[in-house]
């Protein structure tokens, strides 16, 4: 019953009527002159779907029902249907995605139409001289039958002018594609309905096919299923007649006679391929009498577009900031996938990292120098020396083996004045300074130290012979 309600108030919202409920009747007004003339009614309707209610009776069977769907197969009608939606960006975003260590500083929105369709079927079953109608709709979203109806959404009815002007053009072929996909939904909605008549038929022409080689069988077997019996029992009777007393003789010879005018000659088999023939087709005449006709009619394709928002989002968080673009299926209550940049994961707890990327806060980890946190994508680098995770700011580059070191292991080179990570430098024994390998060289002593200190010991040297 549901469905013929649906689909009559689908009806007369795609005739553009005012259509509104009073308990459980259906008030239909202003009624296009078309359908009035058709129905030979005038509107106001009063329809109800439940006998015993005051109005017109719409429901299934009835002659209301039957000028609805005569009206709409005088030619498939399409409809277009808007769903308007009162959204509030804030709170759908907040409904679905935890700020942890930032806030949403601003929001802008923009959004595009999307559109999915509504398919009204006619299907009329036929068989054993019966006839059963049901109504059907199926709903295609994104290439793919869905349940559900339009209960519960403000529709209205739009134009293709409201519509160009909207900026929305139906894709013509997208519609084809979804017919397709509907008849084959359809046939599943069907197929319960289906088995349950075609069972009902499968026991009666089980019966009555079962009469009909039960009275066949029987012809075949006078026209010769029995010879052999008879041809044995005339045997018999002919032995017995040689042996046997005059007295009983005539008996004998009356069996045998009358045994011998039942018999059918061997090669009559002309007769016997007509008795098949005859029940074969009519085994068939039975079948078709017991077959199930499945008439499917489309009689309305609804359009129904709607908005599906892009949401632009700065999010603040100490001194990171971020714009994240997401987007939001009112239909489906569906907000558009954030994944971690870090780790490639889905996001519902967002936490910004330092370097301002988007992260689950799971794969965060601390930068050894600055202590700020920071995802995967930020700490690439590591101190060459002591193997702390480091971000780009407190990461610095060794000019001499091009790898990075913390400032704790970064020195300045005694003797060229530029820094240089530990790695690449060795202490001098005597000043205790340290420089690059190349700038030591071999003291008086036969140790290595640095070029400064040997600098130092040979003009020592020199100043020595000077006041000699």
């Amino acid at each position: 019953m549901e469905q013929v309600k649906n689909f009559v108030v689908g009806f007369f919202e795609s005739l553009k009527c005012d259509v509104n409920w009073e308990n459980d009747v259906l008030i239909v007004e202003n009624v296009s002159s078309g359908f009035e003339d058709f129905v030979e009614k005038v509107a106001p309707y009063r329809l109800i779907f439940e006998k015993g209610l005051d109005g017109e009776f719409a429901g299934k069977g009835s002659s209301f029902l039957d000028s609805i769907l005569k009206f709409l197969k005088r030619g498939g009608k399409t409809s277009i249907l808007r769903i308007d939606f009162d959204i509030d960006a804030d709170l759908e975003i907040r409904k679905r995605l935890s700020l942890k260590n930032c806030e949403l500083e601003s929001l802008s929105r923009s959004y595009r139409n999307n559109f999915f369709t509504r398919f009204s079927f006619v299907v009329n079953f036929n068989y054993l001289n019966r006839s059963e109608r049901v109504v059907e709709e199926v709903y295609v979203y994104d290439g793919e039958v869905v349940s559900g109806d339009l209960d519960g959404y403000g529709t209205m009815d739009d134009g293709e002018l409201k519509m160009e002007d909207r900026g929305f053009v139906v894709d013509k072929d997208k519609v084809k594609t979804d017919y397709k996909v509907a008849m084959v939904g359809l046939q599943e909605k069907l197929g319960l309905k289906i088995g349950e008549i075609s069972e009902e038929l499968k026991v009666g022409a089980d019966v009555e096919v079962g009469r009909i080689r039960e009275y066949y069988d029987k012809q075949l077997g006078e026209l010769g299923g029995d010879l052999k019996n008879k041809l044995v029992k005339i045997k018999e009777l002919e032995l017995e007649l040689r042996s046997c007393d005059e007295v009983e003789c005539d008996g004998i010879r009356g069996r045998l006679d009358k045994l011998k005018k039942g018999l059918v000659k061997i090669g009559d088999d002309e007769a016997a391929e007509r008795v098949l023939r005859e029940r074969e087709m009519t085994i068939g005449d039975a079948m078709q009498k017991f077959s199930l006709n499945v008439d499917r009619k489309l009689v309305n394709t609804t359009v129904i577009y709607y908005p599906v928002y892009a949401f632009r989002l700065l999010l603040k968080g100490g001194s990171s900031e971020r714009f994240v673009d997401m987007t939001y299926d009112p239909l489906m209550k569906r907000l558009g996938r954030l994944v971690c940049e870090g780790c490639g994961a889905d996001v519902v707890n967002l936490t910004l990292c330092a370097g301002g990327h988007v992260s689950c806060g799971e794969c965060l980890d601390v930068c050894g120098e600055c202590g700020k946190k920071f995802c995967p994508k930020c700490l690439k680098r590591s101190c060459v020396s002591c193997g702390r995770k480091l971000c780009r700011d407190c990461a610095v580059m060794c000019r001499g083996c091009g790898k990075f070191a913390c400032r704790t292991h970064m020195r300045v080179d005694c003797v060229s004045g530029e820094e240089r990570c530990v790695s690449c430098l060795r202490a001098c024994l005597r000043c205790h300074g340290m420089c690059e390998e190349r700038f030591f060289g071999e003291a008086r002593d036969g140790s290595k130290v640095c070029m400064k200190c040997l600098g130092m010991e040979r003009r020592g040297e020199v100043m020595g012979k000077v006041f000699e």
